[in-house]
């Protein structure tokens, strides 16, 4: 039988596709089918085993997936705005069917829990990413992957009041973003590293899987390179942690609880810090954490079981 992983073409987020690379270096294997995350009740196919991991979803009205696809959940995570729609009877029917599901975060395992259906924390499958696979030269300096996405300024047309609001805020959230980020990259100018950069975000949406994969291998070997990560995304500081980096993580304009939800249970992998504090760190002293080693042994055996049995 085949065995499915997740992507999600459409995705600008290159970290949608660090975690279906993640899964796809556990099982080693090439029978291997990428199914689109979003459209999982549209599969036709023949009956597939498939690794259920990552965030849902941006399309909930498309859940739960077809009968035609016998899933593993694990790293699974349930976007707080859809939850209703993952704890009605339907799905939690749907759950328990497959259940224990393997949580990447506690707030997900806890609503599960919540609901009668078993399940647990299994941190995230890219912690299961091994270096070696990506380096292609000697490590240095520090690589910064989106230390202030989050604070970007955007117009939100979600609906008129939305995009009212935001345009009014906009000035304010945009003299902030900018004061930061110079303010950010004048105190890494003085430190005795080379700096790299690198955005985990697309300009344009992912148009396949292939392309995708592609640009998760490329986002690894930049990683891999470097000893030192800054970042506020959890995809490029979860696999950094695995490759054995030392990892700041810098949750300026996380506050928001669907943000806070999914670092549930993984805070505490990395160098937390908000932007003051950032200054008070020494790059040259900072250390390695070991924090997340005793979840990658269990969630590489399980997915490996779900393969063979």
């Amino acid at each position: 039988m085949e065995i499915g992983v997740l992507g999600f073409s459409g995705s600008k987020n290159i970290g949608d596709y660090i975690q279906t690379k993640a899964v796809i270096d556990i099982l080693k294997t090439q029978n291997i089918k990428i199914l689109d995350r979003e459209k999982l009740n549209n599969y036709k196919g023949n009956r597939i085993k498939t690794i259920v991991n990552g965030w849902f979803m941006e399309s909930p009205e498309n859940w739960p997936p077809s009968n035609k696809i016998y899933p593993l959940f694990i790293s699974f995570h349930i976007n707080p705005s859809v939850k209703d729609t993952f704890t009605n009877q339907d799905s939690i029917n749907y759950f328990k069917k497959y259940e224990p599901i393997g949580c990447r975060d506690y707030y997900t395992r806890n609503l599960l829990l919540e609901h009668g259906i078993n399940a647990y924390f299994s941190s995230c499958v890219t912690l299961g990413i091994e270096r070696k696979n990506y380096l292609m030269k000697q490590p240095d300096g520090i690589i910064v992957i989106g230390a202030f996405d989050r604070l970007k300024p955007f117009l939100d047309y979600k609906s008129s009041l939305k995009l009212l609001l935001s345009f009014f805020k906009y000035p304010l959230r945009f003299f902030n973003y900018k004061i930061k980020v110079y303010r950010f990259n004048k105190h890494l100018k003085k430190q005795n590293f080379k700096i790299k950069k690198f955005d985990q975000i697309t300009k344009k949406p992912i148009d396949s899987h292939s392309t995708g994969i592609q640009l998760a291998e490329n986002m690894l070997q930049k990683i891999a390179e470097s000893k030192i990560i800054i970042t506020s995304r959890i995809h490029s500081a979860l696999p950094a942690l695995a490759m054995g980096l030392k990892v700041i993580f810098i949750k300026e304009g996380l506050e928001h609880s669907n943000h806070k939800m999914r670092l549930s249970g993984l805070e505490n992998y990395f160098n937390t810090v908000c932007f003051n504090d950032f200054f008070m760190i020494n790059l040259e002293t900072i250390q390695s954490m070991e924090n997340h080693m005793g979840h990658i042994e269990k969630t590489n055996q399980t997915i490996n079981n779900f393969k063979v049995k």
